[in-house]
């Protein structure tokens, strides 16, 4: 007899609008960097409209941190020298080239690592490197000396904006190869269907299984 599954909750309200409001501001950010470096004239005040972005996804990632740290979360997402050994495993999952992930926790070694990456290092680089560009305050120009002037500036900018740009088409893969549509109903409605999936709960699954199967004797 089939039972229906209960929809699992697996982001909360505030883990859905940041990472909706970050992915249309980054999606900005792109649109007119893109823009401003080409020196092309596809929209009006660029420069504004990138900053205004650059504001609305600064906001929206401090928000998911404070949040991230308030509720206990935050500490998930940091990549620990224990999670080192499911890199390679977990890599291979993804390229399909084993059936099962390692076993994890709430996030895997490589979402660790991505969001270590990107939340610690990455983001801090490209504001930092934002504002030592910006010339409406010269609060700011220690920062630009920092980095060796505007220019050097700008192209430390360029290339951490390359880096998140990777990372953005890296997570989606992660997301692509793991459901999409599940996942994607996930952060929109808050609720996925059927438990969250994780080599934890499929290797209990599995060793429940084969201990029930060890207790059936064929006469």
């Amino acid at each position: 007899m089939d039972t229906a599954v209960a929809p699992n909750y697996r982001h909360s309200l505030v883990t859905r609008v940041t990472h909706g409001t970050f992915g249309l501001a980054f999606a900005g950010l792109v649109l007119t960097g893109v823009q401003v470096y080409l020196h092309a004239h596809w929209l009006s005040d660029a420069v504004l409209l990138h900053e205004i972005f650059a504001c609305v996804m600064i906001v929206s990632g401090v928000v998911y941190v404070a949040y991230a740290a308030l509720t206990g979360k935050l500490g998930a997402l940091f990549f620990r020298s224990r999670d080192v050994t499911g890199l390679v495993p977990m890599a291979f999952y993804y390229l399909k080239l084993r059936p099962s992930p390692p076993e994890f926790g709430e996030y895997n070694p490589l979402q660790k690592l991505a969001y270590t990456i990107v939340l610690f290092m990455l983001a801090p680089l490209i504001v930092a490197t934002g504002l030592a560009m910006w010339p409406h305050f010269g609060l700011f120009r220690p920062l630009a000396h920092l980095f060796g002037g505007r220019k050097a500036a700008g192209l430390w900018h360029l290339g951490l904006a390359l880096e998140l740009v990777f990372f953005f088409f890296g997570h989606m893969v992660m997301v692509a190869t793991t459901g999409l549509r599940a996942n994607l109903r996930a952060i929109v409605t808050g609720y996925a269907s059927g438990p969250q999936p994780s080599a934890s709960t499929s290797l209990r699954a599995g060793a429940s299984f084969d201990c029930a199967r060890a207790r059936v004797r064929v006469p």
